[in-house]
């Protein structure tokens, strides 16, 4: 009768933990998750009290140690999602009006007409190929592409 309570336990802190692990994506309640369910498993087989504790803090203990640094690897090999104007860092673009009296310059870029400049005040012709930079609020700071 004693083994009841603590079936329920190590039951309702695994799934806890699980849960808890999709919310925040740390990898860190992952290996307490997994020591939790080896707690679990030693219940189903008979062991003390004593013994689910040593392996809960043991297989947590291992877990933490090797599976969070080779989960880490793995996400942050992934470039994150660029977002907003910052996915036309990089892209490449056309002149569509250059060489104005006032150094205005506009090119288009995925689809998109925008007011550009440059570093270092150059001013392009039409039809030249060109490549974002950066963005500085509504203008695009681009650079002449390569191979042009």
């Amino acid at each position: 009768m004693s083994e009841l309570p603590w079936f329920w336990i190590w039951l309702i802190l695994a799934a806890a933990l699980y849960i808890g692990e999709m919310i925040t994506l740390t990898f860190f309640m992952l290996p307490f998750g997994i020591g939790a369910t080896a707690a679990f498993v030693s219940v189903l087989f008979g062991a003390e009290l004593w013994l689910q504790w040593t392996l809960f803090i043991v297989v947590s203990a291992v877990c933490l140690f090797f599976l969070r640094p080779a989960f880490k690897r793995l996400v942050h090999k992934a470039d994150p999602a660029k977002v907003g104007v910052d996915r036309l860092i990089g892209m490449t673009g056309t002149i569509i009006e250059g060489n104005a009296p006032s150094g205005e310059m506009r090119a288009r870029v995925s689809r998109e007409v925008w007011n550009v400049a440059t570093e270092t005040g150059e001013t392009f012709t039409v039809d030249t190929p060109i490549k974002v930079l950066r963005v500085d609020g509504v203008h695009l700071i681009v650079e002449k592409a390569e191979g042009a």
